[in-house]
């Protein structure tokens, strides 16, 4: 068998009679090898159920021009920080008369860095990125059955590109083997109001919305709700609200998974998981020379300690520094840009509802501080502490989310505003 960087190169004798079985156009093969496409690919399109024809003729069509023609298939790097920012600024999400920007910078790359196994792919043309689209594969328990899934997010293409395949390309990509770990699945979170990505899902992939619960007026998935509390200042009651230390770490994984217990999608802690998450991933004194900012750490991170014990944390991500959704209305001309803050890493002791809603209300006033339009956090399960801060007067987000894991269906999902 002949090899090439990328892997073996197939050999049209052994591929010929699959290749007629599925229905396969004489010649398209022969192409398909001539073009160098890995043996591996090959056997993909033959054995997967949409490896129909012209599935196959498109996918070749694209090998031809990302390996030959001024077109790169690539994973993104430090480098690209300006392309992708402004690669996002000119792919607005159309949802009826509005379009949504998402305002991505100066760390355009912020929220990948909260989650993990991140491959974010791009499809570059003489340095402008025309189309993105990442996975991040992680660990979750749902049903009591430990899973590996990856989410995909941040699916984007130039606004004067589309129409033309480079959304179904651009995730259609090969993996880095770091990343191009096994999943039982994918799983993602739409905008409820977001039926273009609807349409384009069916036209590229009609079997995505196979089983996901239909909802009138709204794209299919299972509703998943935020709130976003106005900010205000605080005037409660700050005894004991302070920066946690090293120290605290056991007693808030506790309380994490312990608030976290019998819901779906959620990631069991761990001390050393946790610390890793403040720590930015990195051991030591960062080097004098390095300027790339840290997104959320141990500055950000609080517990509310009563009568000498941990009763509740939480940290507070600064979302906006680095992410804003600018809205326009195409009739009007209006315009308005939100930015927010995100709750993460949040747990309490049994019965603590109210200790824990006043470490959220001191983060309203940090938002307030901050200069931020909300702060949001997932308490959709958690009806309770939501009666708690009524008074904040929360303005929900809905959202769906389309569940991809055939191994187990999901009744009360959690969600991480890292992967919002």
């Amino acid at each position: 068998m002949e090899e090439t960087a990328s892997g073996p190169v197939a050999q049209p004798d052994d591929l010929e009679e699959a290749a007629r079985r599925r229905g396969w156009p004489e010649g398209l093969l022969q192409r398909a090898v001539g073009l160098r496409v890995p043996r591996a690919v090959i056997q993909r399109w033959l054995t997967q159920p949409w490896g129909g024809p012209e599935y196959v003729q498109r996918r070749i069509d694209w090998h031809d021009r990302l390996t030959f023609g001024t077109l790169r298939g690539r994973e993104a790097t430090r480098a690209d920080n300006e392309a992708f920012a402004d690669l996002w600024a000119n792919a607005p999400e159309e949802i009826g008369d509005w379009e949504i920007t998402n305002e991505r910078g100066p760390n355009a790359f912020a929220q990948f860095r909260l989650q993990e196994n991140v491959v974010l792919l791009v499809i570059e043309e003489a340095g402008q990125l025309i189309a993105s689209c990442s996975f991040a594969a992680h660990k979750v328990v749902c049903g009591a059955k430990r899973l590996t899934v990856h989410y995909g997010q941040a699916l984007r293409v130039r606004k004067e590109y589309r129409g033309q395949g480079y959304g179904d390309q651009v995730r259609s990509l090969p993996w880095s083997v770091g990343a191009g770990r096994p999943t039982h699945g994918q799983y993602d979170i739409t905008r409820s109001e977001n039926f273009a990505i609807v349409d384009w899902w069916k036209k590229y992939a009609p079997a995505f919305f196979d089983n996901v619960p239909e909802r009138a007026g709204a794209v299919p998935g299972i509703p998943v709700t935020v709130l976003q509390y106005p900010p205000r200042p605080f005037e409660g009651d700050p005894s004991g609200i302070r920066k946690a230390r090293p120290a605290d770490l056991g007693r808030c994984v506790g309380l994490i998974n312990r608030t976290q217990r019998g819901l779906d999608i959620i990631r069991p802690y761990s001390r050393e998981f946790l610390q890793d998450r403040l720590d930015d991933g990195f051991w030591g004194d960062p080097h004098p020379d390095w300027s790339w900012p840290a997104v959320y750490g141990w500055p950000d991170y609080y517990v509310l300690e009563e009568q000498g014990r941990v009763v509740a944390c939480a940290g507070l991500w600064d979302r906006g520094r680095d992410m804003r959704d600018r809205f326009r209305n195409k009739v009007t001309g209006e315009e308005k840009v939100i930015s927010v803050t995100a709750v993460l890493d949040f747990g309490y002791e049994a019965g603590q509802e109210a200790s824990i809603a006043r470490l959220i209300a001191f983060l309203i006033g940090e938002t307030h501080r901050l200069r931020r339009d909300y702060l949001t956090i997932p308490l959709d399960q958690l009806p309770a502490l939501a009666e708690r801060l009524d008074e904040y007067e929360p303005v929900p987000e809905t959202r769906s989310l389309r569940w991809g894991v055939e191994q187990v269906s999901i009744a009360r999902p959690h969600v991480d505003l890292s992967y919002w």
